[in-house]
């Protein structure tokens, strides 16, 4: 099996429009020969910042200055093949525009690669 992995950063306000890209190609890969799942997560900004604000003590807040960067929902899209080639064969046949109906919404910054389960080799 492989696994096959994409991180990717909505612009601000897009979060809505990526979404609505992968559940549009949904029929399509899980259609495609070899395809063996799908999950599409998406981060909720500020949301464990939140969470730990709300158990540590100030002392242990200062300790950890928050971060100055931007809070972009974060999209991580985990998809498992039978093979790299149906894979490619899928990509390859996709009938949507990736360039005209998701490349608009998401920064540059993003990763696409196989991964393998680092504890079950």
């Amino acid at each position: 099996m492989e696994h096959f992995i994409v991180t990717m950063l909505a612009k601000p306000g897009e979060e809505a429009k990526v979404a609505s890209y992968y559940q549009r190609i949904s029929k399509d890969i899980d259609a495609a020969d070899g395809f063996l799942g799908r999950t599409v997560m998406c981060s909720v900004p500020g949301s464990m910042a939140e969470d730990v604000n709300k158990r540590i003590t100030a002392e242990q807040r200062a300790e950890h200055p928050p971060h100055d960067d931007e809070q972009l929902a974060q999209f991580i899209i985990h998809e498992k093949w039978e093979s790299k080639e149906a894979r490619w064969a899928f990509s390859s046949n996709l009938k949507i525009d990736r360039k005209a109906e998701l490349f608009p919404y998401i920064r540059s910054e993003h990763t696409h690669e196989y991964y393998v389960d680092a504890l079950n080799q």
